[in-house]
């Protein structure tokens, strides 16, 4: 599928091909374009993330407790002041995560919330 193409041209990181779910997509900022959002299932244990930087500035795998803690924080969380902020106020945080309302969000929600298997 074109999710575990792409999935792996980005990360490096295989899919389960049958794991695939749409999940929803929103318009995108590049002329006449959309952002669509896919959940799927990868073996997080034994494969090394190896991102390809033409496309990605970073990749890495998160644990439930890390995201979780992430998703406490409030506000424009993209917006360099929100996010050192946010830091600041907690030194074990390890990663900010897209405020709500964003299709990123949505994802990282879902699977919080165990939509997603």
């Amino acid at each position: 599928s074109c999710v575990a193409r792409e999935t792996l041209e980005e990360t490096g990181v295989y899919i389960d091909v049958d794991s695939v779910q749409y999940v929803a997509s929103q318009p995108w900022p590049f002329p006449q374009s959309s952002m669509i959002g896919f959940a799927a299932t990868a073996d997080a244990e034994n494969q090394p993330i190896r991102i390809d930087p033409k496309e990605l500035v970073s990749a890495a795998w998160f644990d439930r407790d890390q995201i979780e803690r992430a998703s406490r924080i409030e506000g424009p969380t993209m917006q360099k002041e929100v996010a050192r902020a946010a830091f600041e106020n907690d030194p074990k945080l390890d990663i900010v995560i897209p405020p709500k309302g964003v299709i990123a969000r949505k994802l990282i929600d879902g699977w919080l919330e165990g939509r997603f298997s």
